[in-house]
Formats: C-alpha cells, structure tokens, sequence
C-alpha cells in the first residue's frame, strides 16, 4: 500500500527552493570538524543566521555545501559523522515526529508528510508496505548533481537514527537500497546501516523497517501530542522567513517592479542600491546578464497572461513591453518554436 498523503500546497508554495536551517547545521559542524577551512563558509546565504528560529534556507546553498563536503574524506564514515553531531531535537519538530507518534509505522507517515518540515518541496519520502515490511523511498530531485550520491546515502542513515531514537533501541532494516554501487567495505556499509542487507544501483535511496517493528507500539507514544506536533509542523514551515540570496532578491525586485510598466536597469539598481554597471557584473558573476534575465521575465508574463486572461495578443505586447504584436509573436516562436494559440490552447498550468 502507497503513502497517498496530501500535502499542503499552500505550504510547499511557500518554501519553495528552501530548505530549514536544522540539517543544514549538522553539515556545517561536521564538515568543520572533518576539516573543511570557515572562510570558505562566507558569503553562503543563510549561514551568517544559521542559528536563527523561524527562516528558511536556501536550497542552493545547501548543494553548495555538499559540494564543499565532497572534497572532504567523506566515504562511508561521512553519513556516520554528520548523525553523530545530533540530538533528539536536532532536526526541529520532525525529530519529534518519531518518539510521540503511536508506532514507527505512524511516525514514518507523519515524516513523510511533513518532510518539508527540514527539506525543500522539491524532496519527497514515500512510505510503502509489502511483504518485506515498511520501506521508506528518498525521491529528490538531484539524481543528476554530482554530490547524489552524498545526498542518497546520508538519507536512508538518517532515517534509521531517528527511528532508533523514537523506538528506544537500534533497529535492524530488512534492507538498505542506494542508487549507485557501494564502494565502501560490506562491513563498513554494515555497522553505518545496521543490516548486511545493502544493494546498490536502484532507482532511488531507500530503507526497510520489518513489520513487527513499524507496528510495535513506541514506548513515548502520545496521540494527542503528535497531532498537535504535526499541525505545528506545517504552520512553522508555512510561516518560516525565506533568507534570500543575492539572485533570489534581484528576481523580486525584478518581478515588483513590473507594476511600474517594463523594468529599467537603472530602476532596479537602485532598488538593489547599486550603480547600474555593479547590477549588471553581480549578475556576470552569476552566470547571467541583465538582457537574459529580462528575457525570462517577459516569458513568464506572456506564458501567463496567454494562459489566464483573453487579452489579445497586442495588449498583451504593449503589457510587457515589447513594441508591437510582430515583435511579441516572433519571440514566442524563439522561446516555443510555435505560435501564441497554441499556448492559449493549452489552459492554466
């Protein structure tokens, strides 16, 4: 049977592209303590905050992390170093989850509907039960960064430290399933899984707890805490404050300042307080450019305004600040490769 829980998109709106602060911590204090130099640290978003309640992180600094953390020794003892650093309570409220949650089975549910809790939107966990038992899935969408394979392994580790915590003792999986083949030691992948049983090369990360675990009754079990833990879970993440980076504050400002009519360069570098030429090298510095960006702006709005109103295709060129309907017609042929009916045709995404 497949864990079909709705999530809450209001929610996932919110905290999309971040993630919180709580994990994020342990692998700032792991990779410090495995060596990694605090200079290299500055400038990050979000990490001058880090100990900050109540903010988000942004999801790309996280990758930067990992990617930081890999030139580490990471191997197998990685995962190991990262948990070693936590405590009950160490990943906010979704630790919680697991020690007041009826059985395992319960606590795995409620994880994997509140994963946004410590994860960006983007990150799911399936919950399944078959005859082997309980499996929990890790399915991300960074199958193709170079670090998956951190990502991946860290997971289905995490996932059986916290389920030992809130069941009182170590669990044993069934099964442990990374997506690329182990390079680590059976033993070494043993004592970091618990289970002899590690099979590489699947589609996604994932664990098995064995029945008589997932439906043991947790020796902390409170029903009525762990609703009122799980509703608290979705309004701290719905109400937390994203820390935007450099980027995601001048896409905003780009975005607010189309109420003005077409955004200038200039209008915006001062909303940004910079000069002009400064905008336009931050954004070199990014790997993009003031015409590249505005590009992608006046998409959105025309893939918009085409697939929500009946304007026509003129006032819609005059809207987003392209000179005549000709003009708006053949950069719809540039950016689609046909024209705006067929996008009209199509209805809201």
């Amino acid at each position: 049977m497949v864990n079909n829980a709705v999530r809450d998109g209001a929610v996932g709106d919110t905290a999309k592209g971040t993630v919180s602060p709580h994990l994020t911590r342990l692998l700032v204090r792991a990779s410090i303590a495995t060596g990694l130099d605090r200079s290299r640290l500055a400038g990050m978003p979000g990490l001058a905050v880090l100990d900050e309640e109540g903010i988000r992180i942004p999801t790309a600094t996280v990758l930067r992390l990992w990617e930081l953390i890999s030139s580490l020794a990471w191997e197998v003892d990685g995962s190991q170093g990262v948990m070693q650093l936590w405590r009950p309570g160490g990943l906010g409220v979704w630790d919680y989850l697991f020690s007041v949650s009826g059985t395992l089975g319960d606590a795995l549910h409620a994880s994997s509907r509140r994963f946004t809790a410590i994860a960006d939107p983007a990150d799911r966990l399936l919950v399944t039960r078959d005859g082997d038992g309980v499996t929990v899935t890790y399915q991300g969408p960074y199958r193709d960064h170079p670090q998956y394979p951190l990502i991946a392994e860290l997971v289905p580790h995490m996932l059986l430290i916290v389920a030992s915590s809130g069941a009182g003792r170590r669990l044993a999986p069934v099964r442990v399933r990374l997506p690329h083949r182990p390079s680590a030691a059976p033993k070494r992948l043993g004592e970091l899984y618990n289970t002899r049983y590690v099979e590489g090369e699947a589609d996604h990360p994932s664990i098995t707890f064995a029945e008589a675990d997932t439906d043991a009754p947790l020796p902390r079990a409170d029903p009525a805490l762990a609703a009122i833990l799980d509703e608290h879970a979705r309004l701290s993440t719905a109400a937390a404050r994203p820390v935007l980076g450099w980027l995601d504050r001048f896409h905003a400002i780009l975005e607010s300042a189309v109420a003005d009519g077409p955004p200038g360069l200039d209008h915006v570098a001062r909303r940004l307080a910079l000069s002009p030429r400064t905008l336009q090298r931050r954004l070199r510095e990014e790997g993009t450019s003031w015409r590249e960006e505005l590009e992608k702006l006046r998409q959105r709005r025309v893939d918009r305004l085409l697939r929500e109103t009946s304007l026509s295709v003129e006032s819609i060129a005059a809207r987003v600040g392209f000179t005549d309907s000709r003009s708006l017609r053949r950069a719809i042929h540039r950016w689609y490769g046909h024209g705006p009916a067929v996008i009209r045709a199509s209805g809201p995404t």
